[in-house]
């Protein structure tokens, strides 16, 4: 069997080459300065590479389907989350914002009205990089990011996740106590990524009341979170296990 090549100039892989590896070391030694060091983590996601992966997720049927018709950009602010009801997708998002005592990133006026394809789906998936620490129950520690970029790397094999993910890899180098957990989080995201191969067409903006367990079992990835390193969290966070 033979695959057709394609062949990238070299210049798409190695420019930014050294910057981007002083941005996995950095991250992986100080990893509460990731805004900082990880300033270089952006270069795989300008590569011609990059840019191929993104459209070939772009070119999936549930993908496709959903950008025929957009979701809503407007989410509920965090008061109105609180007022859902107990054990919601909106409950719980707000619920583990207010435990870490954080609010959303985007500023929904900030967000053209008028966007591309490409465009929307950047936009949106930085948003629901919440919506999925939520749904599988990833504290903010490198082993709960690591669990979250391993699932997008495996998924989708992007170079941009990929090169954070070697951040968090590298992580057990500099603290070996953190080794054992960043890896079976790492594992942890993988197996999700087995049962579901991706977490972007759901239409997440249209069940904000919905029980998380409804969106789980949906999803199909019950039985996979039960083997999470990160067994307390929905406790903890939402007042609930998973057992």
């Amino acid at each position: 069997m033979t695959t057709e090549q394609k062949h990238y100039a070299r210049s798409s892989f190695s420019k930014g080459a050294a910057k981007l590896g002083i941005s996995i070391l950095q991250t992986a030694k100080q990893p509460e300065r990731v805004f900082q060091h990880g300033r270089y983590f952006a270069i795989p996601g300008q590569t011609n590479l990059e840019t191929d992966v993104v459209e070939r997720i772009l070119a999936t049927p549930k993908v496709q389907e959903l950008l025929a018709n957009r979701p809503s950009q407007r989410w509920p602010d965090l008061e109105d989350m609180s007022a859902m009801p107990k054990g919601s997708l909106g409950w719980c998002v707000h619920r583990r914002l207010k435990t870490l005592g954080l609010s959303f990133l985007v500023d929904q006026s900030q967000i053209p009205e008028s966007q591309t394809d490409r465009e929307f789906a950047a936009t949106r998936f930085g948003r629901l990089h919440e919506i999925h620490h939520t749904i599988l129950g990833l504290p903010i520690t490198v082993a709960g990011e690591a669990a979250a970029t391993a699932f997008y790397a495996s998924t989708g094999s992007s170079p941009f996740h990929i090169g954070i993910l070697s951040s968090w890899m590298l992580r057990g180098a500099y603290e070996p106590k953190e080794r054992k957990l960043i890896w079976d989080a790492i594992g942890f995201g993988i197996a999700v990524g087995q049962v579901v191969p991706e977490l972007f067409s759901p239409r997440w903006e249209e069940g904000w009341e919905r029980p998380i367990t409804d969106w789980q079992d949906e999803l199909g990835i019950r039985e996979v979170l039960k083997t999470s390193p990160f067994q307390d969290e929905f406790a903890t966070v939402y007042g609930f296990n998973l057992q």
